[in-house]
């Protein structure tokens, strides 16, 4: 019998094997990569998450006047309550965009106030300070996990970044070691889901995970907060209607 086209079969057997276990392994690795996007997907799918939406109001206590309310009640009658921060939170809680790009939110001075007053950012976040008054001011925080003491002079800027996240209960609060009445509170959480109110004070928040949740609302200028505790149903929007009052209990 002729083998001279032996080694030719072994080499064509050989190759035939290779070819197998390249297709193979590239099967496998596209399965990953679908499988990877259908998680990426099912975190914001509907079947999955649910919205969390409401309105904060303020209920006057005669006993225990505010006397800054005027400056953040829309209406006396109504209550809605601008500038509050509402969050949700449960252990282990964590945003599904955890390599998102960190954004700077900007906090100017100018006629000795602070605009915004409050703001709510994420962990790894910049603020953008400016002092577009016509007096020297100053950014100081004495906070367990940053703190900052820096002057700024007419026109001047100053950028800090937050890596830290407080959450609800350890905002950053900011003064101006010039002008005492001078404050700012910077909230900063390592998830997406909080808000601040707007003057009609609402809130949404979108693509919540479904679950039990505490759901905390603080409103910093007036020490007014409350907490209790939620359900989101996949699919569904939960509705609160939140009052907020002098003599409501700390958490």
């Amino acid at each position: 019998m002729n083998f001279i086209f032996f080694p030719w079969l072994v080499c064509n057997l050989t190759l035939g094997i290779e070819k197998n276990r390249l297709a193979t392994i590239s099967f496998f690795m596209l399965m990953l990569s679908v499988l990877g996007v259908a998680q990426e997907n099912a975190a914001d799918s509907p079947l999955t998450t649910g919205s969390i939406q409401g309105t904060i109001k303020y209920i006057a206590d005669p006993q225990r006047p505010w006397r800054l309310g005027r400056y953040y009640i829309r209406s006396l009658k109504s209550g809605e309550l601008a500038e509050a921060v509402v969050a949700i939170s449960r252990r282990g809680l964590k945003g599904p965009d955890e390599k998102r790009e960190p954004v700077t939110a900007v906090v100017d001075q100018k006629d000795f106030q602070f605009t915004p007053e409050t703001i709510a950012i994420r962990g790894g976040d910049r603020v953008r300070f400016l002092n577009n008054d016509d007096h020297t001011h100053n950014v100081r925080t004495s906070h367990p996990k940053q703190s900052f003491n820096v002057s700024m002079p007419v026109g001047g800027e100053h950028t800090e970044t937050f890596n830290a996240a407080g959450g609800i209960g350890q905002p950053y609060r900011i003064d101006c070691v010039f002008h005492t009445a001078m404050q700012s509170w910077i909230f900063v959480f390592d998830h997406p889901w909080y808000q601040v109110t707007d003057a009609d004070g609402k809130f949404l928040m979108k693509n919540v995970p479904a679950g039990e949740y505490r759901f905390d609302a603080v409103h910093p200028a007036g020490d007014l907060r409350i907490r209790q505790t939620i359900q989101v149903v996949a699919g569904e929007t939960t509705t609160l209607d939140i009052r907020l009052q002098p003599i409501t209990s700390k958490p």
